[in-house]
């Protein structure tokens, strides 16, 4: 269950940013912004439940998985702020594209 919750977020998550962030309205941006924000916590939890059960067979992928993650969130959040300022990047958006596949492939690894 656990698992499938976990997929299935980063998966809501990633058609979220990748709508959010190609928006010009700013309201619809933020509402793509709150939206991920829910779904990286569930990610987040997932993850944590996931790793407890996880970590005895596979520490170190365990351990990289979280701080890939992490890194994903603090992306998200990185071009959310520069989306509503005036000085973002579309290869954050590029940036998202590849390291969610990453995170999701690495969070299959510790699965199995």
């Amino acid at each position: 269950m656990w698992i499938i919750l976990n997929y299935s977020c980063w998966a809501i998550l990633f058609v979220n940013f990748i709508w959010g962030l190609t928006r010009s309205i700013k309201k619809h941006v933020i509402d793509s912004m709150m939206i991920a924000r829910l779904f990286y916590w569930l990610i987040m939890i997932s993850q944590v439940v996931i790793s407890l059960r996880s970590f005895h067979r596979h520490p170190l992928l365990v351990i990289i998985g979280a701080v890939i993650t992490l890194a994903v969130i603090a992306l998200t959040e990185t071009a959310y702020g520069r989306k509503q300022d005036v000085n973002y990047s579309p290869k954050l958006l590029w940036l998202l594209i590849i390291a969610t596949p990453i995170a999701v492939f690495h969070q299959t690894l510790v699965n199995y």
